[in-house]
């Protein structure tokens, strides 16, 4: 075999090795394009097994193909968790799962420092993510308390507020309470609810005349 075909031939042997690389570079590409679905996982104890879809898991950030998982968190000694998640396209989904002990006790957390940091992690997490849902629902809260106390130009006093929530003889998940204490005012506190950019006949209302009791 002369020089130029030995030379040829290596080129050749050369130029499908790029190929080949090039393929399998595409093919990567084209599977880590698929997983556009990303799961945050947060774990307690970190000794629990976490198991996605029959592969095992620690606490970290993933990528996936969305759709649904099947999820199974165990440890010996604590409650097993089964979830199915769902994930979407673009989208971060938090798992923050944390075992109970099968006696039901926080002892284990007590004793076991980081396991007890990341189950107040988790804690955080859901009182956040349940106050911005909450606001979601009801965005009123983020104009409330209403708060009215003025003199007129006779030095009339007026005082009321208006409150959100649950209260006492609410039907509602949700109500608003106008705590009247000179009487008279609903007709005003639905007023400012409106100029505040709320309707107030989207919400349960609750008046309460509550008289300022007078100093002896």
């Amino acid at each position: 075999m002369g020089k130029a075909q030995k030379t040829s031939k290596g080129f050749y042997i050369g130029g499908m090795i790029i190929i080949i690389l090039l393929l399998v570079l595409v093919l990567f590409l084209m599977i880590d394009l698929r997983r556009s679905a990303t799961l945050e996982l947060l774990v307690t104890p970190v000794s629990a097994e976490v198991i996605i879809d029959g592969k095992k898991y620690e606490n970290g950030t993933y990528k996936f193909e969305p759709g649904e998982l099947d999820v199974i968190i165990k440890k010996e000694g604590f409650k097993e968790q089964e979830k199915i998640v769902t994930l979407a396209e673009n989208t971060i989904t938090k798992l923050y799962v944390y075992l109970m002990p099968l006696d039901g006790s926080f002892d284990w957390y007590l004793t076991h420092e980081e396991d007890m940091m990341i189950l107040n992690a988790i804690g955080d997490s859901a009182a956040n993510e349940n106050s911005r849902t909450y606001l979601e629902r009801y965005p009123i809260i983020d104009v409330l308390p209403i708060i009215y106390a003025n003199y007129d130009e006779s030095w009339d006093y007026t005082e009321f507020r208006v409150d959100g929530g649950t209260f006492e003889n609410c039907k509602q998940e949700f109500c608003l309470k106008v705590k009247d204490t000179t009487g008279g005012n609903l007709e005003k506190a639905l007023s400012l609810i409106r100029e505040n950019g709320f309707t107030p006949e989207d919400y349960e209302i609750i008046y309460e005349y509550d008289p300022i009791e007078p100093l002896d």
